[in-house]
C-alpha cells in the first residue's frame, strides 16, 4: 500500500513542470522577482498581535456569551418537561447536542486563556468559528421550537 502512495507522489512530481529541478526559470514571475520596500512587511495571512486588554476583553465577552447560551440550553430542558413524549425527546436531544457544542467551545476558551501570545490569534480564529456554529445551532433550534 505504501508503494502506491509513493508512485502517486512520483507521478505528481513528474507532472509538475520544474518542481524540484535545480534549473532556473528563464521568465521572471512575480514570485521570483525581488520585492520592493512597499511590498515587504506584514504578510497577507500574518496574525494580528492583540494587546493584553483586548485579549482579556474578548475572553470576558466570550465567557458571557457562553453563559447566555447555557441559559438557552436550560430553557430548552425546562420546555422538555412539558408536552408530548416525542417533543420531549426532541428537545432533550437538541439540548444535549447544544450542550456538547457549548462544552467544546468552553474548552477552547480555556485553552485560549492559557495560550501564549504567539498562538492566541490562531486559537481565537478557531474559537470564533466554533462560536459561530454554536450561535447558528442555538438560533435554529430555539426559534423553531417556540
Amino acid at each position: 500500500m505504501k508503494w502506491l502512495g509513493i508512485m502517486f507522489m512520483a507521478a505528481l512530481l513528474a507532472m509538475a513542470p520544474g518542481y524540484g529541478s535545480a534549473q532556473q526559470s528563464k521568465d521572471k514571475s512575480p514570485a521570483t522577482q525581488p520585492q520592493s520596500q512597499q511590498v515587504k512587511g506584514e504578510g497577507v495571512g500574518a496574525a494580528r498581535i492583540y494587546t493584553p486588554a483586548e485579549r482579556q476583553s474578548y475572553e470576558k465577552q466570550t465567557a458571557q456569551e457562553l453563559e447566555a447560551i447555557q441559559q438557552q440550553i436550560a430553557d430548552l430542558r425546562v420546555k422538555a418537561t412539558t408536552g408530548s413524549p416525542q417533543m420531549k425527546r426532541l428537545l432533550i436531544q437538541t439540548a444535549n447536542s447544544l450542550q456538547l457544542q457549548k462544552t467544546a467551545a468552553r474548552y477552547q476558551l480555556t485553552a485560549l486563556e492559557k495560550a501564549s501570545e504567539k498562538d492566541w490569534a490562531q486559537q481565537k480564529v478557531e474559537l470564533d468559528k466554533a462560536l459561530a456554529d454554536l450561535r447558528k445551532a442555538c438560533e435554529t433550534n430555539t426559534t423553531s421550537r417556540k
